[in-house]
């Protein structure tokens, strides 16, 4: 199977942007905004709103672990649920989080983000 032809369609798409209402906006007002699509899923719980730019970033807080396998699928929902309540142009990333390693904070080691 040659993916390569789908992968050099995809890289022409336009990267979508957020809309002129997302823009207008003040922080507080887009942060709200994403607060209020958060608190309608219930399988959301627990995700805080750290950031929304203008840009449309928005930048996450998740206060549970979610497992590495499932962690991909559960953001893009997340994504795409922003995107279709919210505004179009919304990028989801998540706040950096230091090491939680209790072996490696024992032995001193220190991992700088």
């Amino acid at each position: 199977m040659n993916t390569g032809a789908s992968v050099i369609e995809m890289s022409d798409d336009n990267t979508l942007v957020p809309t002129k209402n997302w823009v207008s906006m003040l922080e507080g007002e887009r942060e709200e905004l994403v607060k209020n699509c958060l608190q309608n899923h219930i399988e959301f719980n627990g995700i805080t709103v750290e950031q929304a730019a203008e840009n449309g970033h928005v930048v996450l807080r998740i206060e549970s672990a979610i497992p590495a396998n499932e962690r991909g699928l559960f953001l893009l929902d997340l994504e795409e649920k922003l995107k279709k309540s919210v505004d179009i142009g919304i990028t989801v990333w998540l706040e950096p989080v230091g090491d939680k390693s209790k072996l490696r904070q024992l032995r001193g080691v220190e991992v700088k983000s």
